[in-house]
């Protein structure tokens, strides 16, 4: 799922990149999963074109929860 939002990332559509990754940062917490933490860093790197538009700060605030959980 992280890859698949990397992808919604390249394909300029930064919406659905977090839609899915707000799921991914579900999932990685639920199990600890230290893959799914690593695939989320890269979509962070995918989606710094949009890092000071709102689905950015969106971004920003589904990966603070990974990193706190």
């Amino acid at each position: 799922m992280a890859r698949q939002a990397t992808a919604a990332a390249a394909a300029q559509d930064p919406e659905q990149a977090v839609e899915i990754a707000r799921e991914v940062a579900t999932v990685a917490v639920e199990t600890g999963s230290a893959r799914m933490r690593r695939q989320l860093r890269t979509l962070e790197q995918a989606m710094r074109p949009w890092h000071d538009a709102p689905v950015g700060r969106d971004l920003t605030e589904v990966l603070a929860t990974v990193v706190e959980g």
